[in-house]
């Protein structure tokens, strides 16, 4: 009895080293395949090679090509980093081909590594430095790759900070960042409640003035091209059916804002009159977009 879990697990051992066997014959594979069509495809030629990394990460050789591959494309931030860990596996494995010529490498990329330095005009607590989607832990002299780089700086309670940074090869640039604007919370559902009456009302009194702007048309048209019996000459025929299309719309639009006013009202008054769990907050946040500038509302209602 005791002898058969011990078999399940020589097994399973063997599958697991079959299936890894295996991911390394894939790679090994891959790999021919992408220094083959680096010569005449490039992008091919790389994926490849990218490709085989990512099934068969220990091996430094793949490494150093994908490094490889990124100094070619000028990303140049990415191949140092590429490289810089090559040369560290390398030294621990005792790779000495593997070492020199990840350390060639890495001299003849790092200066052309652009650098970045962000200053923050207020540290704030919770403060987190994005660049591209990474975090960034030390603000100074950050390598990245050649380019347009996405700078986000945020805090909780704050607006959020977005700028481009547009950095050339080997550049180095000081980013300052101001102090994040605190977000602006404007009450609960109740203020809603007043903002939508206050539009229902204008939309109802825009519908008013409307229908009487139709109103005026059709009795004036009427007055000067129909006659007793409301028999109308071609331009009356158009300036009466104007008038009454203007009518239309403003009935429609007026009953539009009578509901506005309602459902503001509604809100108003049902809303708590103190701030808790049951009241709807919402958060009027500036856009700090230079082509789309304005405010978001983001909360619950």
């Amino acid at each position: 009895m005791t002898s058969r879990p011990l078999a399940i697990l020589v097994v399973l051992g063997a599958s697991t080293a079959s299936a890894d066997e295996d991911k390394v014959r894939r790679a090994d594979a891959l790999f021919a395949e992408g220094r083959a069509l680096l010569k005449t495809d490039l992008h091919a030629g790389c994926a490849k090679l990218a490709e085989s990394y990512a099934l068969n990460p220990q091996a430094i050789g793949t490494l150093l090509n994908v490094a490889l591959c990124d100094e070619k494309f000028g990303r140049y931030a990415s191949a140092a980093a590429k490289y810089a860990e090559a040369r560290d596996r390398a030294r621990e494995q005792a790779a000495k081909d593997h070492l020199a010529a990840a350390e060639e490498r890495l001299a003849a990329v790092a200066g052309r590594v652009p650098h970045v330095t962000v200053q923050l005009a207020e540290s704030l607590p919770g403060t987190q430095v994005l660049i591209d989607g990474r975090v960034i832990a030390s603000l100074a002299d950050i390598p990245v790759d050649p380019g347009e780089r996405v700078l986000v700086v945020s805090a909780p309670n704050h607006v959020a900070f977005e700028h481009t940074v547009r950095i050339a090869e080997g550049e180095r640039r000081d980013v300052q960042v101001p102090a994040l604007k605190q977000a602006v919370t404007v009450s609960s559902r109740r203020t809603i409640g007043k903002l939508v009456t206050i539009g229902g009302g204008v939309t109802f009194a825009t519908g008013v003035v409307i229908g009487l702007v139709g109103r005026s048309r059709y009795n004036a048209a009427r007055d000067e091209h129909c006659d007793a019996e409301l028999a109308c000459d071609p331009e009356g025929l158009s300036a009466t059916r104007s008038g009454r299309t203007l009518g239309t719309v403003g009935t429609v639009v007026g009953a539009i804002g009578v509901a506005g006013v309602g459902v503001g009202i509604y809100l108003w008054l049902r809303s708590p009159r103190e701030r808790g769990e049951s009241a709807a907050g919402v958060t009027l946040v500036p856009q700090l977009d230079p082509s789309a500038p304005g405010l978001a509302a983001v909360g619950r209602f």
